[in-house]
């Protein structure tokens, strides 16, 4: 196994050289060119990114028990604390530097970055003893443990949530009972209103420009002359009914065309609305569509079991002490066998714990980017350095809890490495008393939101459908009393 020992370097270079190429097809296809020439941004993602993934292939390097112990424990120690001195020392202050550099000099700016630095880590270090989960620190410096339990209770939260939220969000847009059946005809009359739009804030953006040019000939007049008006100023002279001077008529312009791009945009979003609607509703009628409708009450199902689950823990307590894995196993063989089957359970339960910790790393890490590559996309006018900064201090939070989540799923044996790689037992209990309170105020309040969205949908279509009904000359009026 000694052959083995360069495996960790190598492959974090490998994965460095990922997580820069993922960062670049994936999140920052979004901005231009202009957005995309930090690199120091995108070093610091690309660092998190493998320092994250590595964290997941050591735990499977000790479940198979590849390479000599010691090196594991170096390879642990040094990316727990490479991780924790990027998420609590160098993001902050590059953060707090980049935000402050756009209206600061230079030297004020690093100055004022260190102070807001300074200024967390005296809140994160405050955060024990007050935060139930975190211990006090005991001194002026925290240890590894004090440090690790902070980042992975806040980390957790954040777990928290998103596993809420996807929980309730994928049923949703699995099942077909939510899915709104949109026509053809009702896309093209939107599409048509749009237009209509378009057209109508272009030809007021060239009366604008004919005002600013008549505003700039009275301006250029001698002052003791009558204003010669322009073309358009005689135009609007002849046309009457609105004020005399060009400015008034131009502010109106101006407040009717700022109007108008509020209902453009509202117009553009529908639009794209309706069209994902009727993608969803074509694809439901495929064989693929039939197969996401049972994975979608599937999905449902159990997404109302972990929610019940979650209040039992809260209100009893869990056994953290016991391997689900093998528990489940054991529970199926005694199904299936009546008793009379008998195989090492431990044995065999350690390699599906290896392929179970596997799946659960790479779904919760995919899904996480996936939802933040939603979260760029709708906001892709904002500045590209401060969105990747934020995911990428969201995705080192979410590696540490992570960790610390998985370390119940282990078999009892295993579950010391991660023990001492964080340098010590913490309260692994409060953590997952952490981890049910915010999945289960997450996924209620998902559940809301999704029926608020459902209802005001159907709602909007019912507002929308006179617009796309052209009754007859004769029965107009039966129509129109009818909608």
């Amino acid at each position: 196994m000694a052959g083995l020992e360069f495996v960790p370097a190598l492959s974090l270079v490998g994965l460095l050289l990922c997580g820069w190429l993922f960062l670049r097809s994936t999140i920052l296809t979004h901005y231009d060119a202009r957005h995309r020439r930090n690199s120091v941004v995108q070093l610091l993602f690309a660092a998190v990114f493998a320092l994250s993934a590595n964290l997941l292939q050591l735990l499977v390097f000790e479940i198979l028990d590849l390479m000599d112990p010691g090196v594991r424990k170096l390879n642990w120690r040094f990316d727990i604390v490479s991780m924790l001195c990027l998420l609590l020392l160098v993001l902050p202050y590059y953060h707090s530097y980049v935000a402050l550099s756009s209206k600061l000099p230079p030297l004020k700016a690093c100055a004022g970055a260190a102070v807001l630095l300074a200024a967390g880590l005296c809140a994160f270090w405050r955060l024990g003893g007050v935060v139930p989960g975190i211990p006090a620190g005991h001194g002026r410096l925290l240890t590894m443990l004090e440090v690790v339990s902070r980042v992975g209770v806040l980390g957790i939260i954040l777990v928290g949530v998103l596993s809420g939220y996807g929980s309730v969000s994928v049923p949703f847009s699995y099942i077909t009972l939510f899915i709104r059946p949109v026509e053809r005809a009702e896309i093209a009359a939107m599409e048509s209103q749009l237009r209509h739009t378009v057209d109508t804030i272009a030809q007021k953006r060239r009366n604008m420009a004919g005002l600013q040019q008549e505003i700039e000939i009275q301006a250029g007049e001698a002052s003791g002359k009558a204003p010669q008006r322009s073309f358009f100023g005689r135009v609007l002279a002849a046309v009457g009914g609105g004020p005399a001077d060009p400015r008034q008529v131009l502010g109106k312009l101006q407040a009717e065309v700022v109007g108008l791009e509020r209902l453009r945009q509202a117009l553009h979003a529908d639009v794209i609305d309706l069209r994902r609607e009727h993608q969803r509703a074509v694809l439901a009628r495929t064989l693929y569509g039939h197969v996401q409708n049972l994975l979608g009450y599937i999905l449902s199902l159990y997404c109302i079991y972990r929610m019940f689950a979650s209040v039992r823990a809260l209100l009893f307590g869990e056994d953290l002490s016991s391997d689900p894995v093998s528990k489940t196993i054991g529970q199926v063989l005694r199904f299936f066998s009546g008793g009379h089957l008998s195989i090492d359970v431990l044995h065999f339960s350690q390699y599906l714990t290896l392929a179970f910790i596997g799946f659960i790393s790479i779904s919760s890490l995919r899904g996480f980017l996936k939802h933040m590559e939603r979260f760029f996309i709708g906001l892709s006018a904002g500045n590209a350095t401060t969105m990747v900064l934020v995911t990428t201090e969201l995705l080192g939070f979410y590696t540490i809890s992570t960790m610390l989540l998985l370390r119940r799923q282990l078999p009892r044996n295993y579950r010391g490495i991660i023990s001492d790689a964080i340098g010590g037992e913490m309260e692994f209990d409060m953590l997952h008393r952490w981890f049910n309170s915010t999945f289960l105020i997450s996924a209620s309040l998902s559940l809301l939101l999704f029926y608020g969205l459902l209802r005001q949908k159907r709602q909007e279509a019912s507002d929308r459908l006179p617009l796309y009904i052209t009754p007859s000359l004769q029965g107009g009026h039966e129509a129109s009393r009818t909608w």
